[in-house]
């Protein structure tokens, strides 16, 4: 079952109204109430990301659900151009893109740097640690896969396996890795993607309650 689609704007237009569509999404599905908070902890987390990018950005939100299985979709679209954007985080005193912190900022730089295809060369190590390659790409060096692509896609599950392997020699990593642990949406998630195509940006969180 796919919800209606919900209209957002990271000024906030739209959010109570996605929140209470996956709210309405786990009692159509028969969730028990510590589910239900669960899937509504996650959307909360996902819109709160939204909040945080900089400039007008205009997105959908909806629910897809099967049994006990859950996806959010946020896909997101930015209505202010390149240089614009560019300006506004030159002059944000938190310097988000310098230092984004915490799983959310992370998935929030993404976001944002998405939207500028000229950035793909200039992406920081979380980028590359959760990126998927397809079976096709064996061997390509990650940017230039990224540049060339139709669709990159990254995922938490990939960026979580690759920290934990790097964790033992790498002190940023182990940083990266106290902050996944500690993190709502990387605790609660089964999966979270990002997939770019062009200049839109959609994130997936998926959940299934059904083995939990």
């Amino acid at each position: 079952m796919k919800s209606d689609i919900i209209m957002l704007t990271n000024e906030g237009t739209g959010i109570r109204e996605s929140i209470e569509q996956a709210v309405s999404s786990a009692a159509y599905r028969g969730l028990n109430n510590k589910e239900t908070l669960r899937l509504r902890l996650l959307s909360e987390e996902m819109l709160g990301m939204l909040r945080e990018i900089a400039g007008k950005t205009e997105a959908r939100f909806w629910v897809e659900s099967e049994g006990k299985k859950f996806q959010l979709h946020m896909l997101a679209c930015p209505q202010i151009t390149e240089p614009m954007r560019k300006e506004l985080l030159l002059v944000s005193s938190s310097g988000k893109n310098a230092a984004a912190v915490g799983v959310m900022g992370k998935l929030r730089d993404i976001f944002e740097r998405a939207f500028d295809a000229s950035e793909i060369g200039d992406q920081n190590s979380y980028y590359m640690q959760g990126l998927l390659l397809s079976a096709s790409a064996e061997g390509i060096d990650p940017l230039v896969y990224s540049a060339n692509a139709n669709m990159v896609t990254w995922s938490m599950q990939k960026f979580k396996s690759t920290v934990k392997e790097e964790k033992e020699t790498s002190e940023e990593a182990l940083e990266e890795w106290d902050e996944l642990e500690k993190s709502i949406i990387a605790n609660l998630a089964d999966e979270v993607r990002i997939a770019i195509r062009g200049n839109k940006v959609e994130m997936t969180v998926y959940k299934d309650f059904g083995g939990k």
